[in-house]
């Protein structure tokens, strides 16, 4: 009976638990203390954005271009060298195909370094526009008593209804 008494206890427990916090969540969103906006929404469709993407896809089309040209470079001598096995001596055709590996060896250490430059320009690039918009998101929540403030998709938000969704004020304010 105590076993029983005890269940019945925890039940009440964990349903009470479940059913309030919806019901806060409710109550803050009926109050306007909390609001979402898409971060990529943003970085895509505000003047800002576009203009620190546009500057990153420069630098990387002029390094991935030169790029990719080194890699044909290397499989057109690759295919020459394969082309030419029969009438090279087997000294000169390991010295070439040896020079040809190292020559790919660096050519992809380049690319792993290329990679590695664009990242850091990517966040270097990144930087100030995020501060911007934490500014423009603490300014809107402070200018209307937001309580919270959630980015949806890094944030894990599966629904919000539509009035909460502060996405096209951070896009006007970013662009001012």
């Amino acid at each position: 009976m105590l076993k029983f008494k005890t269940a019945t206890v925890m039940v009440a427990i964990l349903l009470a638990v479940g059913f309030a916090f919806p019901i806060r969540m409710a109550q803050a969103q009926a109050s306007n203390q909390i609001a979402v906006f898409y971060l990529q929404k943003v970085m895509e469709d505000s003047k800002r954005g576009k203009d620190a993407s546009k500057k990153l896809e420069a630098k990387y089309d002029g390094l991935r271009k030169s790029l990719d040209a080194k890699a044909k470079d290397i499989q057109k001598k690759g295919q020459d060298l394969e082309n030419a096995r029969q009438t090279l001596s087997e000294d000169a055709f390991i010295k070439r195909r040896d020079d040809l590996a190292k020559e790919y060896t660096t050519h992809m250490e380049n690319a792993q370094k290329a990679g590695a430059d664009m990242e850091k320009a990517r966040e270097e690039a990144m930087l100030p526009l995020m501060e911007k918009v934490t500014n423009v998101v603490g300014g809107l929540a402070q200018e209307r008593g937001y309580q919270f403030v959630f980015e949806v998709q890094n944030a894990g938000v599966f629904y919000h209804p539509k009035a909460v969704d502060i996405t096209p004020d951070v896009i006007k304010g970013l662009d001012k």
